[in-house]
């Protein structure tokens, strides 16, 4: 009997110590695994630009109608566009809602899915913001952004690949028997559908599409331009100007890099940037023009009384394949006018970023055979302007 008791105790003493080393252990290493691994939702801002955006909350219930900005979108939300609309979608660190994770610039026809947007809860985590964005049809551009002393990868699907990105900037084009993926800046992990891969770094492309073809790492449009993103100073690639007064500076807005055009003041003023290229294009086939534009404020309505004040305009100057001199412009404004209007003048969102891609420039007639210089200016009385990713795309 005693010999039971004895044994007895020997057993409770032994479990009871397996539990308190099991607690002394595992709690610390339990508590260590939260603080590395919890996550949180990042805040999500979607901005209609134009035409009616379609938004399913939580991929549940009706598409409703979305006209104005909203910060409910939470996980699992598909967004549908039509031909004349387009939205921005930014993402943002937990922790600083001035702090950009990503941008997705969401263009006509497409359907956009956000499949999860998390960030490390606690400061001593070593994972990355990360985003996971499905299109299923149309085009995206996804611009990818460390953000809070952090790292930021992305995973974008498509029915027919999965592209993982580094900080930098991507172009999706969904069409249905393909997807055209487009690195123009950064670096990213293609794998198809069928399990073949292929990296791409800076201007480099690859087409997906059903069935055995390889995936290739092919050639992309070229920018002409450099530091279109102004992630350097101005003084890299750009000269500046101004008539009468006004300052033209890089900034950064909810940490994307820019550079913003300001003046308050009275009578007509002028300030601008200019790169000067004297680039032969004449064996390209396309040759584009895309910037990200904003309208933080202008004093005059739409581009003054003869149409040539906007808040920002672009204006490429080149010599034609006959030898003649001639000039591309295009204007933004964002408060409306009953004045008068150049036919290349566009109405944007004020204080909301707005995408825009020129036509192909080599359809012209004539076609364009030297671009001689590229100038964005802002032009008016008081005006308050951004711009960024300005580039101008050339495919041979």
């Amino acid at each position: 009997m005693t010999q039971n008791r004895e044994r007895l105790a020997w057993i409770i003493l032994l479990i009871s110590f397996t539990i308190c080393l099991s607690l002394a252990v595992g709690v610390p290493l339990g508590i260590r695994q939260f603080l590395l691994t919890a996550t949180r939702a990042q805040p999500i801002l979607l901005q209609p630009q134009r035409g009616t955006l379609g938004l399913q909350r939580s991929g549940r219930g009706d598409l409703i109608a979305l006209q104005g900005p909203t910060w409910d979108v939470p996980r699992g939300s598909l967004l549908v566009t039509d031909s004349a609309a387009q939205a921005l979608l930014t993402f943002y660190a937990p922790a600083s809602e001035s702090e950009t994770v990503a941008t997705v610039q969401v263009y006509g026809d497409t359907r956009l899915r956000i499949a999860s947007a998390r960030s490390p809860r606690f400061g001593l985590s070593p994972l990355p913001h990360r985003v996971v964005l499905q299109v299923e049809a149309g085009r995206v551009r996804v611009t990818v952004f460390p953000a809070d002393g952090r790292e930021t990868t992305a995973q974008l699907r498509t029915p027919h690949l999965t592209a993982v990105l580094t900080a930098g900037s991507y172009e999706a084009r969904v069409y249905g028997a393909l997807t055209e993926f487009i690195v123009r800046e950064g670096y990213a992990e293609v794998t198809s559908a069928e399990g073949r891969s292929v990296s791409l770094n800076d201007n480099q492309r690859t087409i997906a599409q059903a069935g055995p073809a390889p995936l290739e790492a092919l050639p992309a449009a070229r920018n002409l331009l450099v530091n279109g993103d102004f992630r350097q100073p101005l003084e890299v690639g750009w000269e500046t100007y101004t008539i009468e007064a006004g300052t033209v500076q890089t900034t950064t807005v909810a940490g994307r890099p820019a550079a913003r055009f300001f003046r308050d003041g009275i009578g007509h003023a002028e300030v601008g940037i200019r790169q000067v290229l004297n680039y032969d294009v004449r064996d390209f086939t396309s040759l584009a023009f895309h910037l990200n534009v904003m309208v933080q404020g202008q004093s005059l309505p739409g581009c003054g009384s003869a149409g040539s004040e906007c808040p920002i305009i672009v204006r490429i100057d080149y010599q034609d394949v006959y030898g003649g001199d001639r000039v591309w412009y295009h204007g933004f404004y964002s408060v409306p006018t009953k004045d008068y209007l150049y036919w290349w003048s566009e109405q944007i969102p004020l204080q909301t970023w707005a995408s825009y891609d020129s036509e192909n420039l080599m359809q012209s007639d004539p076609p364009p055979a030297l671009i001689k210089s590229v100038t964005i200016y802002a032009s008016g009385h008081s005006f308050d302007a951004l711009v960024t990713e300005v580039e101008l795309l050339a495919q041979e």
